[in-house]
């Protein structure tokens, strides 16, 4: 047991001190076991998770619950620097070298030598620092170098474009990345109804119509997963609706029964439309 006095602080840089009081007794020798049993990896990817609730709590317009999220994040980030520390990494200078870089790379905003009118002014001189200040040269052989391989595949796609687009290889009309999707439809059908039809091609189709679909996300600015999040939550909570009327008046869920669910379908569609007006 450890004998601690919870109390309010007045300040963020208080309450977060306090917090990292807080990661550091849970990871002490008379702590918590989940706590010290967890690896930077695992905070690392709890960290993600909370961000995605977060994200959620923003679309919903919920301020409670990203106040929590909010928390969370806090927390998962204050228990990384933590491990960081036991195993010896000096995060004070961690923290002094990004204000530096932070610092370094905004030079339109704390010197008069740079001026930027607009984001895309911002990015060139970004990486103009990068390159020659930093002396951070890209390889020339490989444009998605600086592409991390951790990213989840939806991610990895979007930025991959990012990176082709600054080297100039990108559509020039959104019409043309709707047109590309619609070939890869096309083709995706093509495959899959072949007189020999095989599996990988079917794949190999699939993958070039999600990956045209990931470069309109771009062309439209909205973030793929972000975007793609919001729809599953959306149609986990559009199917639990359905199922507790189909439940309640002894429809069948099955495929056979399609017409049918189709109206609760719409149903439930319209009176979710109806509260979401309401709530605005």
């Amino acid at each position: 047991m450890i004998d601690y006095k919870l109390e309010k602080e007045e300040t963020l840089l208080d309450g977060l001190n306090r917090l990292k009081g807080i990661s550091k007794l849970l990871r002490s020798e008379n702590g918590c076991p989940w706590d010290k049993k967890q690896s930077a990896k695992d905070f690392a990817l709890f960290l993600i998770d909370e961000t995605y609730e977060y994200i959620d709590a923003i679309n919903n317009k919920d301020e409670d619950n990203q106040s929590e999220e909010l928390g969370d994040i806090m927390n998962n980030f204050l228990m990384l620097t933590t491990i960081h520390e036991e195993t010896g990494l000096d995060v004070i200078k961690t923290v002094n070298d990004e204000c530096e870089k932070i610092v370094r790379r905004h030079p339109h905003v704390f010197t008069d030598n740079e001026n930027a009118a607009n984001s895309d002014d911002v990015m060139k001189i970004w990486n103009k620092v990068k390159t020659e200040v930093e002396g951070r040269i890209p390889d020339e052989n490989d444009c998605f170098s600086k592409v991390p391989k951790s990213l989840p595949e939806i991610a990895k796609a979007f930025e991959s474009q990012k990176r082709a687009r600054k080297a100039g290889f990108d559509w020039i009309y959104k019409q043309d990345v709707i047109d590309k999707i619609c070939e890869e439809l096309d083709e995706l059908i093509e495959a899959d109804t072949a007189i020999v039809r095989t599996q990988d091609e079917v794949e190999d189709e699939l993958g070039d119509l999600l990956f045209a679909v990931i470069n309109y996300s771009r062309f439209v600015k909205v973030d793929p997963t972000v975007a793609l999040r919001k729809s599953t939550a959306k149609f986990q909570s559009r199917f639990n609706d359905l199922k507790q009327i189909c439940d309640a008046r002894g429809i069948l869920i099955d495929p056979n029964n399609a017409k049918e669910l189709d109206k609760v379908w719409e149903e439930v569609k319209e009176k979710q439309k109806a509260n979401f007006s309401l709530k605005k």
